[in-house]
């Protein structure tokens, strides 16, 4: 009779464990409708924390368009496994060409660049050093380390506890020529009082991605100092401070012009203006199709969601800015990236 009472106990206890399992899936799984962006924009930041995902920043006129009321300083979030309604915070600076990354209970806005002019008067364009982290418990804003130099049109990612920002240019507005950066930045969060640090950064672009797996950090696509787009990837090893390159992107058009890439369960997805979703393969040596964009798009951003997707927000499509949210659920098994014909992107500003 024992046995029999001590086997059902194991019965039951499997029985709920599977149960708290299922919840437990459930409550990090995104909803399968998400709301559209109440304010659709391009090169902005986008971070998930927890069952939040945060929306800062952008531009929101027509492109090449820039002047003080085009440029966001609007900070917004949505619950991802309610998905129904866009919660309005507090805002700040606004600026675009910005990253938006996510450490504890903080989120960091890093650089950027905002207008001078007003619409209709002769664009007067410049980057700032502005760094700025958000509370997600007190829902407020407080200035933070700025950066030793003006930067936009960056990406940055968070490994361990330090930031880590590769990219981008300086506008200082004017007529001024943008000088092309060649050297990236680390700052160390747990250091009370930390200021940048720079390294050594083989290239000089903009409008590229980073995502991190592991001590690697993943520089993907952007535009070059020639303002060509490019599809190059870069790999920087922050335990051995060595760079490395990385399987170029698949050609497409655009090249890997204002792409967007992000690291989920350990693997890199990408996304370009051809529309296919990215996946690095295990070996870090090619990359593999594993889904579909129903809107392509560029200047737009990828995203965690729950434990196995991604979402796609934001960004154009060549005419319109896109308002929806794609959520995506990576193939299993992709398929190898196939070569098609290229055509050049002919871009100024922060995209």
């Amino acid at each position: 009779m024992k046995i029999k009472k001590y086997a059902k106990l194991s019965i039951l206890s499997a029985l709920l464990g599977m149960l708290c399992a299922v919840n437990k899936a459930n409550a990090n799984s995104p909803a399968s409708e998400l709301a559209p962006m109440p304010e659709p924009v391009t090169s902005f930041g986008a971070v998930t924390a927890g069952d939040w995902l945060y929306v800062h920043g952008g531009h929101k006129g027509e492109r090449h368009d820039y002047n003080t009321e085009m440029v966001s300083g609007s900070m917004r979030r949505l619950k991802l496994s309610e998905g129904k309604k866009w919660e309005n915070l507090p805002g700040t600076v606004p600026a675009q060409g910005l990253p938006l990354v996510a450490h504890g209970h903080y989120l960091y806005r890093i650089g950027g660049m905002a207008a001078r002019n007003h619409q209709g008067e002769k664009q007067d364009l410049f980057s700032m050093t502005t760094v700025q982290r958000f509370d997600v418990r007190s829902r407020q804003w407080e200035p933070f380390t700025a950066l030793p130099a003006p930067r936009s049109s960056h990406d940055a990612v968070v490994v361990g506890d330090t930031i880590y920002v590769a990219g981008g240019w300086s506008m200082s507005g004017g007529t001024n020529k943008p000088v092309w950066l060649d050297r990236a930045l680390m700052l160390d969060l747990k250091k009370s009082g930390a200021q940048w640090q720079e390294f050594p950064q083989p290239f000089r672009r903009r409008a590229l991605a980073l995502a991190a797996v592991g001590t690697r950090i993943f520089c993907i696509g952007g535009m070059d100092s020639d303002n060509q787009p490019t599809r190059a990837v870069e790999i920087y090893d922050t335990a051995s401070g060595k760079w490395s390159s990385g399987p170029a992107l698949p050609p497409g058009k655009h090249e890997g012009f204002s792409c967007s890439a992000i690291a989920q369960q350990g693997r890199i997805y990408a996304s370009a203006f051809k529309g296919d979703l990215l996946r690095l393969a295990s070996d870090a040596g090619s990359w593999e199709i594993v889904g579909r964009l129903k809107h392509p798009r560029l200047s737009h951003r990828l995203v965690t969601a729950g434990a196995g997707q991604v979402i796609a927000l934001g960004g154009e499509d060549g005419e319109d800015k896109r308002p929806e949210l794609e959520l995506l659920t990576p193939l299993e098994k992709g398929r190898a990236a196939e070569s098609v014909s290229t055509a050049a992107a002919t871009t100024s500003g922060d995209q």
